[in-house]
């Protein structure tokens, strides 16, 4: 029994002591920031002198095992090393050292990372950026800022959309666009369709508010967006909106800005001689409305002249006239925000509007913003996060650009020279209420006027934002994420070319509607942990996503009741087109990030997506990247001038324009009322499925390096890249026998290489002034290597019949070809009889695409003032000029004075090799002999260097603001497109495409250039 107690006490003394030692060990947390109280992502805690280490979240929490007594310490690169005793809900402040140590990006699927630790280039803006210019559309933010982002904005007005473009275009067959991602959920930026006309009606960028915007980050190479996939060809540009704040009562901020577009006329065009053929003046009134267009009229002499509205007038020049019809166009933007909360809850909501009112009569845009943040963390195992956003958008009578039917652009740019647009503004219509004809509807071209009162087109857009994600932290190490998100736009659009039109009389009706949504299902496991001097950071995840997509669009001719504007009431070309579509891609990934001591990090990741389009038996792609960046003044001694020193490499492997739905399968439409009750059928396409069609790849290799100098006062980012994309889809011919024109194969190659160059610095700082420079320059050289088995060349776009923007193998992507005259083998030109000239072979007249972009900003600050400007390039690229082209057939270009006395001697052989020379009018020469033959004559250099945007701020003193509950008070004054420094295209402004696609370098009858001046209110309470 004594011994049975021993035995007892033993046991129990050794479970006691076994409870005590246990009893030692607890887990505390806390939070580490810098001196401003920003989290420090990334920061080693580990106890001094034991093994046990955690690392911070991009909360700047951290949850550690420790002893009583036990001494914590915390090391950051960038910040001093910090020590503290270890004690439950730690606040630790961490002092800087250097800035470009300590910076964070987000990175993607929302991961923060310090910059230090990417083995990739990473561009972005900051809110301070994005709203200094206070722009309406997000995506022209990034126009001159980030080097190797090129940024295209169509002159289609407010509301229109933005091509955004990262080391160049990827694919013959996608958009070339990147990804956008909205804290953590990818939404769609595809551009809206307009019915029965070519109208911009805007993409998803067009419709976010840039005040409720923090951050933007671009993601250019296939490293940087591996994760996202076959999603992630064109790069991604992570957009974080802002959020609400831990603070004492309700914080309010407002904003507001008021512009002012003024329009600028690039039109010079002769003045000399005016209205009229063939030298001649019109005598009769219905040839004069006949050719309106024509100056080839005799010199202007002064004397009263028949004119279009029927009236004499004196025969003499009037420019200008640009002006008198545009008008002055104003937006007015305003946003209101409320936030507040505490450390465990917070929340932040927003209220946006924009107003336009265009430069072209009746077009006005209006939007509207609604978002909602919150955030919170109920304990330290728990965080959520949820946001939303609403944006209702109106379009009314947005402008026609093209050289279709109801273009005002066309009406005004061909005006000829000795005509006043005032005289077309009373009457515009009948007595009937038809369109009053100073026209005739000659070339498709209507009076302005008539155009901008009757011809009507408007649209609507409800677009839904929404997004919530849950953290919880299983352990010290792991960590599980949940994340859910949808974007859902519905649009409506309708175009209505009224009854009595000149052109068109008898009208047409045309309505769009459609419906997009996609949904995204997340979940991740994560791992997070020090080993020594080796810091791990890695998870698992995957991914549901789910597309919707249905159009419906009905058009037809001819009003059966004149006036009464409705589908119903058309009664010719009756047509109604139903499409609807489900599409899913499901997911896995992997991410793994190990860095040593803070210089040497290495990342890789991996995802494989499944597509629901493909082929059950190829339906699923892996897609690799492996990155590193090396920090060398960690670990070599550099100069004491040489403050910072980083080398980083990248590979990886993204995927892209995945098929459309039913692209793999047969589909079919039906035929008529069918045969006795029963449907009849027929295959709806010309084009073979392909079963194994498949996404296009492409793999992107880049090295770089980031270096400091001078204690941070200059810095220096450079990277080399080379882009390929391989498997591209194309067409493929095929016999017409088969009943099919052709079929889709993965077969096209095109290449990417180019440098892209960022230096900043501070050449000046003192105690109450300083100067901010920055530079950016990138060149990127592209590279058609292959069309398809059987073709080198394919047109993207047709120029009219006189030419076309085309890939062709061994050019850069998208060349520009036109017509030069037919020549004989010794260089003679080859006429016709009567001594024109014949079009030739199509050469290689330009390139669309300019391979360099420049951006240099300035910021200059004193006292409470501060100077911004934006100075941006285009070099390399060129433009057919559509303007220009028709101008010369019109008479107005300069060039066609030569002749106008005495005419034009020619000479050359025929088509036989015999000689001619004759003397030609210049009305012949010029519109009949010059004009198609020549077309290569306007393709011109699109190079250009524009004062982009200039704005004085003013920063209100914050201790005198205090005393009336005012935290923050500026005022600036601002202005866009101030000056063109140079550009060398007559008549046109280089900027001026006429689309937001792959065939860029055409200009067509878009508005005029503005440049636009405008006051920004800002106040924070």
């Amino acid at each position: 029994m004594r011994k049975l107690m021993n035995e007892f006490l033993l046991v129990f003394l050794i479970v006691l002591c076994f409870h005590g030692a246990n009893a030692q060990n607890k887990t505390i947390s806390g939070v580490v920031s810098d001196e401003k109280g920003r989290p420090v992502l990334g920061a080693t805690v580990k106890v001094k002198g034991g093994t046990s280490g955690s690392i911070t979240d991009e909360n700047g929490m951290f949850r550690l095992s420790v002893k009583p007594g036990d001494t914590v310490v915390f090391t950051s690169v960038g910040y001093k090393s910090t020590e503290a005793a270890a004690a439950d809900n730690l606040q630790v402040q961490m002092q800087t050292l250097t800035q470009e140590l300590t910076e964070v990006v987000v990175t993607s699927l929302g991961v923060k990372k310090q910059k230090r630790s990417l083995g990739y280039a990473v561009g972005g803006l900051k809110n301070e950026d994005i709203n200094k210019d206070k722009v309406v559309n997000l995506g022209s933010a990034l126009s001159g800022r980030v080097a190797g982002v090129n940024v295209t904005t169509p002159a289609t007005g407010v509301g229109g959309s933005t091509r955004v473009v990262i080391r160049g275009n990827t694919s013959a067959s996608g958009n070339n666009q990147p990804l956008y991602v909205i804290d953590g959920i990818p939404v769609d930026n595809s551009g809206f369709k307009s019915p029965g006309s070519s109208t911009d009606m805007g993409d998803g960028m067009s419709s976010l508010n840039p005040d409720d915007i923090a951050t933007m980050s671009v993601m250019k190479g296939s490293s940087a967006s591996a994760l996202y996939g076959y999603r992630g060809s064109n790069g991604v540009i992570l957009i974080t909106t802002k959020k609400g704040t831990a603070s004492k009562g309700l914080g309010v901020e407002f904003s507001s800005g008021v512009s002012l577009d003024m329009v600028q006329n690039d039109l010079e065009w002769q003045y000399q001689y005016g209205q009229g053929s063939r030298g001649q003046k019109f005598t009769d009134l219905a040839t004069l409305r006949g050719d309106y267009v024509l100056a080839w009229g005799p010199k202007f002499d002064g004397l009263p002249t028949l004119s279009i509205d029927g009236e004499m007038h004196d025969y003499v020049a009037r420019p200008n006239q640009i002006q008198k019809f545009y008008q002055t166009g104003f937006t007015n933007s305003n946003t209101i925000a409320f936030s507040g909360g505490s450390e465990k809850a917070n929340f932040r909501f927003s209220i946006g509007n924009v107003y336009n009112d265009g430069i072209t009569p009746e077009n006005t845009y209006k939007r509207n913003n609604y978002a909602l943040s919150l955030s919170a963390k109920p304990n330290d195992k728990i965080s959520i996060e949820a946001s939303g956003q609403y944006i209702r958008e109106d379009g009314n009578n947005r402008p026609l650009i093209g050289g279709g039917f109801g273009n005002v652009n066309k009406a005004m740019n061909f005006l000829s020279n000795s005509i006043d647009i005032l005289w077309m503004s009373d009457p515009v219509v009948d007595e009937n209420g038809n369109e009053y004809p100073y026209t005739q509807g000659w070339g498709g071209i209507n009076n302005p006027y008539f155009v901008t009162q009757y011809f009507k087109n408007f649209d609507s857009k409800n677009r839904f934002i929404l997004s919530a994600a849950t953290t919880y932290n299983i352990s010290e190490d792991f960590y599980a994420k949940v994340k859910i998100g949808e974007d859902y736009t519905g649009f409506d659009a309708t175009r209505i070319e009224p009854t009595g039109a000149v052109d068109g009389p008898n009208g047409r009706f045309d309505n769009l509607i459609n419906t997009r949504s996609e949904y995204n299902l997340e979940g991740i496991l994560g791992y997070k942990k020090t080993f020594g001097d080796f810091d791990v950071n890695a998870f698992v995840g995957a991914n549901r996503q789910h597309n919707y997509y249905k159009e419906t669009s009905s058009g037809g001719s001819n009003f059966i009741i004149p006036y009464q504007y409705f589908y119903a009431n058309t009664k010719d070309n009756q047509k109604t087109t139903i499409f609807e579509s489900n599409t899913e891609v499901n997911s896995v990934y992997f991410s793994g990030d190990v860095g040593y001591k803070n210089f040497l990090f290495l990342s890789l990741t991996g995802r494989n997506d499944w597509f629901s389009t493909l082929s059950t038996s190829n339906n699923h792609i892996f897609y690799p990247s492996v990155s590193s960046s090396f920090v060398v003044s960690e670990v070599v001694k550099l100069p004491e001038f040489w403050s910072y020193s980083k080398l980083r490499a990248a590979i990886g492997n993204v995927g892209g324009a995945a098929p459309e739905p039913y692209a793999l399968s047969l589909t079919y439409r039906p035929i008529g009322d069918g045969f006795n009750g029963l449907p009849i059928t027929e295959v709806e396409q010309g084009t073979i499925p392909n079963p194994a069609l498949k996404p296009y790849n492409v793999q992107t290799i880049e090295f770089g390096t980031e270096n400091t100098f001078f204690n941070n006062r200059l810095n220096l980012d450079f990277t080399w890249y080379s882009k390929t994309t391989t498997n591209d889809i194309a067409n493929a011919s095929l016999s017409t026998t088969s009943g099919y024109a052709n079929t889709k194969i993965n077969v096209g190659e095109i290449s990417n290489k180019g440098i892209e160059l960022q230096i900043g610095g501070i050449p000046i700082k003192k105690e109450n002034f300083k100067w901010d420079v920055n530079y950016n320059l990138s060149y990127n050289i592209s590279k058609v290597v292959k069309v398809s088995d059987e073709l080198n060349s394919q047109i993207l776009t047709n120029l009219g019949g006189v030419g076309g923007i085309y890939l062709e193998e061994g050019q850069p992507f998208g060349i520009i070809k036109a017509y030069e005259p037919l020549k004989d083998a010794k260089g003679n030109l080859v006429l016709t009889n009567d001594g024109y000239m014949q079009k030739g072979e199509l050469v290689h007249a330009g390139d669309g695409v300019a391979p360099y972009r420049m951006g240099l900003t300035n910021d200059f600050t004193y006292k409470n003032w501060r100077l911004s400007t934006l100075i941006d390039a285009q070099l390399g690229g060129d433009i057919f000029s559509d303007t220009n082209f028709l101008s010369v057939r019109y008479g107005l270009q300069a060039m066609t004075l030569q002749g106008r006395e005495g005419g034009i001697n020619v000479s050359g052989v025929d088509n036989a090799g015999n000689p001619i020379n004759k003397n030609i009018s210049a009305f012949d020469y010029w519109r009949s002999s010059f004009k198609d033959a020549n077309s290569n004559v306007f393709v011109y250099s699109s190079d250009f260097v524009k004062l982009r945007s200039v704005s004085l701020e003013y920063k209100f003193d914050k201790e005198k603001l205090s005393k009336f509950g005012i935290e923050g008070l500026s005022l600036a004054l601002v202005a866009h497109n101030l000056w063109v420094i140079y550009k060398d295209t007559p008549n046109i402004d280089p900027e001026s495409n006429s689309n937001s696609g792959n065939a860029q370098g055409y200009e067509q009858s878009t508005l005029p250039r503005t440049k636009s001046v405008g006051i920004n209110l800002n106040i924070k309470f």
